[in-house]
């Protein structure tokens, strides 16, 4: 298994990469993702300006091209791959004479050592860096990392002086940034004195935000300071413009410690009560709960109750809300809802149920209500596996309100959990209520289609073909009217009707052109099995030449003139958030260089030749997801949507939103899994767009969304890379290995199944397996026997984004 040897791994990609890098500087066309270049037309300035004065603008200063070792450095750093970027720099610092190339080989490994939490090592390559080479254009880069560096160590006064010779060596590039980060470092050095006017000058630099976080933190400082009266008028200002309840509650908490400090502590007491009263959903709510009662101050149960709820409290939340309701027998139910919501947290699932049906059927004017049923019935299905018990809440709640909103979705709800427990025709017959009493929504077309899969599945052919024609009479949504076509040509087909079949899906593939269930009709038409790959392709497309295409298409359809210099960002060149993100994505920071890059692209949303321009600098600078935002929206002033783009536009913006991107990894990694790269494309622009610092809400992390947990099964079988962390995740050389092997080892565990293996990536193999029992071999049964939307979501767009791929890089297509 090559993971056991990581230099055979590098090896293949070094080859790759060294190869790429060499064409790239023959043709003088270096630009590489994570090492921006100057763009043509650019003024270069130096960058060190021991005496800027007021006015001073900065510009994006030139990296002299390095050897070929450095760039293939920095292309592994940006790609994750440590090991072989350190490889590459130190090479490169042994083997030049020439001090320009050492300086970068040194900032390159300066660099590599921080991603990897090696602190010390990076201070020492910097130092290097510092003293030998102060003509390095990555001087005060360094200074900015040397900081960070201190600062990860505590050695905050350290990180301080560092960031203070930055701003003397950059100016104007990330002042309120850099500010803010001293205000922090002094902050935690305890020295209030200095922390003060590196905040205040972060304020008063140009930078994103409304500057509430940064008010919070001079009112902070001026606290630390004994200046009380000043913090409390700095809070005051806070709340008549928080955006939020959470920064209300935060200025609420600490204005009370204020008060507590000056000795008023009636004061205090009443800002610390209004945090809890009103704002009981925020983590200072429960700060202000403890400084309540460690005051010896009443307190309302009931509100205690709710702030040790959402804290995460349960025991002590659940003996709040009993004192509560001890005293007060005659209330809203709201004691009650919570009490229960804090029992079914905790794990007990009786009483939870038990809570919640005195809660229904005592307080049927609460505006948690209707909630409260549907919470009932997903505990005695998912948590008790009472399946009829579950269902029966949901059409009593029907049957008690049959007008709520929620009625149709509750009688779905209970159809589904009728047919995950094979009562069939329980399901059926609450499908059908959805249909004859709620004809008029669009849940009444999926009812009937849903009773369809139902007889399709348990062998009752004619009876699924009658539903699947009624889901077409109900139907009002072109995706409703692929989906009953298509159904209506595999039933035809299992009755033996092949004509009226493929009459069926020639219907279906021209309703929703691009659509899941058109595009799958196309293959049934032409006997296609799903995810097929082309036979031939081309995964090298000549971006150079398709953008100057493009070029002319811009001053084509925008009526520019043929003297319009397109190749660089014109006048973009000098806005402070291209200066600034460009800073912070060459130190490293993506993240918060995104944002800036983000925010200039909301702003020229509706300016198509600026957008064109900022889309061919992010792309380069390897931005992909930010890129592919772009590259839609000047599709969209162009009057272009998803279906016209390939007629119309030039076949560059398809290759920029459809990319090819991290190819040097994923094209090996997909051939020792034996897969398509194509598929492996499709799932990586899903997952994450192309960005590898990305983050879900459910933990994912990284290019191809590995959550720890399953990271920690992959590096076991692996063995790889040495010594794992979570973080690694974010990086892209580990994602793409993680997610192709799990993807390689689901598709072995189902057959070859490549929707189940979908299903399995996104739902987990556990799912998936139960799915496929359902289903057996049939592809389109088993994206319907899918019981959870997300999953079917997940594979139908999978599905629509595989079919661009395979028409634009198939050449056969």
């Amino acid at each position: 298994m090559k993971y056991t040897r990581p230099s055979t791994r590098f090896a293949s990609k070094f080859r790759i990469i060294l190869g790429l890098w060499l064409v790239a500087a023959i043709t003088a066309c270096s630009i590489i993702p994570g090492l921006p270049t100057i763009p043509p037309g650019w003024t270069v300035t130096p960058s060190i300006s021991p005496t800027p004065e007021a006015t001073f603008t900065p510009t994006i200063t030139p990296t002299p091209l390095p050897t070929a070792r450095v760039g293939v450095g920095d292309h592994a750093f940006f790609n994750g791959d440590y090991e072989s970027a350190l490889i590459s720099y130190q090479t490169a610092f042994q083997d030049s004479p020439d001090v320009l190339v050492q300086a970068a080989a040194k900032w390159g490994e300066a660099r590599v050592h921080f991603s990897e939490e090696r602190y010390e090592d990076t201070l020492t390559s910097i130092q290097t860096l510092i003293t030998e080479y102060p003509q390095s254009t990555h001087l005060g880069q360094a200074h900015f990392l040397q900081g960070l560096a201190y600062y990860r160590l505590n050695n905050y006064q350290a990180a301080a002086d560092a960031w203070q010779t930055y701003l003397i060596l950059r100016p104007g590039y990330l002042d309120s940034y850099v500010q803010e980060l001293r205000g922090d470092a002094l902050f935690e050095a305890q020295n209030y004195n200095d922390a003060l006017p590196a905040y205040t000058a972060a304020l008063q630099a140009a930078g994103l935000g409304d500057g509430i976080v940064l008010d919070l933190k001079v009112a902070s400082t001026q606290t630390e300071l004994g200046n009380y009266d000043t913090a409390l008028a700095r809070y005051d200002g806070i709340t008549a413009r928080a955006p939020n309840d959470y920064i209300k509650a935060q200025v609420a908490y600490e204005s009370g410690l204020v008060y507590q400090a000056l000795g008023r502590s009636d004061e205090a007491l009443g800002k610390f009560r209004l945090a809890v009263e009103d704002y009981p959903l925020s983590y200072y709510a429960y700060l202000s709960l403890l400084a309540l009662l460690e005051a010896g101050a009443e307190v309302d149960e009931l509100d205690r109750g709710l702030v040790d709820y959402f804290a995460g409290e349960y025991d002590v939340a659940i003996s709040a809300f009993d004192r509560y309701l001890a005293a007060n027998p005659v209330n809203d139910g709201t004691a009650h809802y919570y009490r229960a919501l804090a029992l079914r947290d905790k794990g007990d699932y009786n009483s939870a149920t038990t809570g919640l049906a005195v809660f229904i059927s005592g307080y049927q004017t609460h505006p948690r209500w209707g909630d409260a049923w549907g919470e009932k019935a997903f505990i005695e299905w998912y948590n008790q596996g009472s399946y009829t018990i579950a269902a029966k809440t949901l059409l009593d709640f029907v049957t008690a309100v049959p007008n709520s909103e929620l009625s149709v979705e509750y009688l779905m709800s209970a159809a589904r959990i009728y047919e995950r427990d094979a009562q069939y025709p329980q399901a059926l017959e609450t499908w059908a209520r959805v249909a004859n009493e709620y004809p008029g929504t669009e849940q009444a077309s999926t009812a009937v289609f849903l009773m369809g899969i139902v007889y399709y599945r348990n062998g009752e052919t004619v009876a699924a073909l009658d539903a699947f024609n009624r889901s077409l009479t109900l139907s009002s949504l072109a995706v409703d009217q692929a989906r009953g076509y298509l159904w209506l040509g595999k039933a035809q087909q299992k009755l033996g009707n092949d004509e009226d079949a493929l009459n069926a899906w020639r219907k279906a593939q021209t309703f929703d052109p691009g659509g899941y269930y058109s595009e799958r009709a196309r293959d049934l038409l032409i006997d296609r099995t799903p995810f097929t790959p082309p036979t031939s392709t081309n995964l090298a497309p000549n971006l150079i030449s398709e953008r100057k295409d493009a070029d002319s298409w811009i001053r084509l359809t925008f009526n520019l003139s043929a003297e319009t210099d397109l190749s660089g960002l014109g006048p973009l060149a000098a806005d402070p958030r291209i200066i600034r993100g460009t800073e912070l994505w060459e130190i490293g920071l993506y993240e918060d260089a995104r944002l800036e890059f983000e925010n200039l692209r909301a702003e020229i949303n509706n300016d198509a030749v600026s957008t064109y321009r900022l889309t061919n600098y992010m792309l380069d600078i390897g931005l992909y997801r930010s890129a592919i935002f772009a590259a839609r929206q000047i599709l969209t002033l162009a009057g272009l949507d998803d279906h016209t783009e390939s007629m119309m536009a030039p076949p560059y913006f398809s290759h920029v939103r459809y990319g090819l991107y991290y190819s040097d990894l994923v094209l090996p990694d997909a051939q020792t899994n034996e897969l398509d790269p194509l598929f492996i494309f499709s799932v990586i622009r899903q997952e994450s767009l192309f960005e590898g610092f990305v983050v879900s809400n459910a933990g994912a992390r990284g290019l191809m969304q590995i959550v720890p947990s399953t990271g920690a099964q992959i590096v076991s079988e692996l063995v790889w890379p040495f010594n794992y962390d979570e973080k690694d995740l974010y990086r892209p050389d580990v994602s793409v290995a993680f997610g192709t092997h799990y993807l390689g080892k689901n598709r072995n565990l189902l057959d070859g199944d490549l929707y189940a293996t979908l299903a399995a990536y996104n739902a987990g193999p556990g799912s998936a397996l139960l799915w496929k029992e359902l289903a057996g071999n049939d592809p389109d049964l088993f994206l319907e026997s899918v019981r959870f939307e997300e999953t079917r979501n997940y594979i139908r767009n999978i599905y629509e984004i595989y079919v661009i791929y395979r028409r634009l890089y198939g050449l056969a297509e």
